[in-house]
């Protein structure tokens, strides 16, 4: 196996205020008594106490149809549930309500803005090699109409934005990228990215599910056109459900890929046969009933990390990956994720991934294994994960590579 890298370059803590008691904040997760460590909130984020209480009041409240006012329904108790959520997670990332809406997974929220694009034959498209599948399928298909898809290739882990200038010119209509990588954990400058594409007429289009609830947001300092997310990993909230930000000016014009009884301002048709207008608003994107047992649940995701503070969260993560990295570092690990990388997503090639990973297991150790491309190793804390964990991972990898060639 072959592993080699300089020493990492690990910042000074700097928190002004109070810092949280993340080791108290441990005992919300009832998996974390279960495991050794759980290092892979990438793939999967542990659920907290209030999170599954919150899955619960909605099954009670389904069950019991109980508290229902008089003159009302169960359907309007969640319409105004999902409002709230709304409001919450705009103010989560800096956005207004009326640019969220809600979707069933982040794909749902990608294609809406790649196929609201009113694509000309000619056109093109630009994203990474990096990019996440869901993004290069719907990419692909726009091939079909003569729409020249382009893709920067990462140089050590990195993609750069000279890469990325280089393939942008005046018929590019959407740079698609994701926040933080899902493959190695690289992290983009979405304000850098913004200037690109504006200055040639064209939308930045962001897949942030590995960034939301795992580093600070300010959508609109960022610049972005279109951001799309699912809260199940970082934002320790359900599966099913997912939202997407698109900034208030675009929305007249990105066409709903799929309509339905929920679109227009006025849902019901029979008088005249005759559909109603479309909301000036991002709710237009909601045609059908949403998963409401998901946004009781998100909800309480976004209050519980609203509680902690996202920027403490990120200085958590950042701390414990820092911390990650440099003891890999001792190791000659050759790392996948570039130096300098503010994300809690940290990658380093391995040769026989899939015995690492299965040895890592039977030490009730999780993390991910992936064979794209070269073989390796993610790992990915978040801030209830602590210093016990990072030895541990470290214990069983000294453990476990006994023996192989280093």
């Amino acid at each position: 196996m072959k592993m080699e890298e300089k020493g990492a370059n690990v910042p000074k803590t700097d928190i002004s205020g109070k810092s949280p008691d993340f080791e108290a904040i441990r005992q919300d997760f009832p998996t974390i008594k279960k495991v050794r460590a759980y290092l892979d909130t990438a793939y999967v984020g542990l659920m907290p106490l209030s999170v599954r209480a919150a899955h619960e009041e909605f099954l009670e409240e389904m069950i019991q149809f109980a508290p229902l006012p008089p003159d009302s329904t169960i359907l309007r108790v969640w319409l105004q549930k999902t409002e709230q959520v709304r409001a919450k997670l705009a103010s989560f990332i800096g956005a207004k309500d009326k640019e969220i809406a809600f979707t069933y997974c982040t794909g749902c929220g990608a294609n809406v803005a790649l196929n609201g694009i009113d694509w000309q034959a000619g056109d093109n498209a630009v994203s990474d090699d990096l990019e996440y599948p869901t993004d290069i399928h719907i990419l692909n298909a726009l091939k079909k109409g003569g729409v020249d898809i382009r893709f920067a290739r990462s140089e050590k882990g990195r993609v750069t934005l000279d890469t990325l200038e280089a393939l942008v010119d005046k018929r590019t209509r959407a740079l698609v990228v994701s926040h933080i990588s899902s493959r190695n954990g690289f992290r983009h400058n979405l304000s850098q990215l913004a200037d690109l594409i504006h200055s040639y007429g064209g939308y930045l289009v962001v897949d942030g599910t590995q960034s939301i609830g795992a580093v600070e947001i300010d959508i609109k300092k960022e610049k972005v056109d279109v951001f799309t997310a699912a809260p199940y990993k970082w934002l320790i909230g359900p599966p099913g459900v997912g939202f997407f930000y698109i900034r208030e000016d675009l929305i007249p014009l990105f066409t709903p890929d799929r309509l339905g009884w929920a679109s227009p301002e006025s849902p019901d048709p029979s008088e005249t046969m005759e559909s109603g207008p479309l909301p000036e608003h991002a709710r237009r994107y909601e045609y059908g009933t949403l998963n409401f047992e998901g946004m009781y649940a998100l909800d309480a995701a976004l209050d519980y990390l609203s509680r902690i503070g996202i920027g403490f969260i990120e200085q958590r993560n950042l701390e414990l990956i820092y911390m990650l990295r440099e003891r890999l570092c001792a190791k000659k690990v050759r790392f996948y994720t570039p130096e300098d990388n503010p994300a809690p997503i940290l990658a380093f090639f391995i040769d026989d991934e899939k015995t690492f990973g299965r040895k890592m297991r039977e030490k009730n150790i999780f993390v991910s294994v992936n064979s794209w491309k070269e073989p390796h190793i993610r790992i990915s804390p978040h801030f209830y994960n602590n210093e016990e964990d990072i030895e541990a991972f470290m214990n069983a990898f000294s453990s476990i590579l006994k023996g192989w060639v280093v």
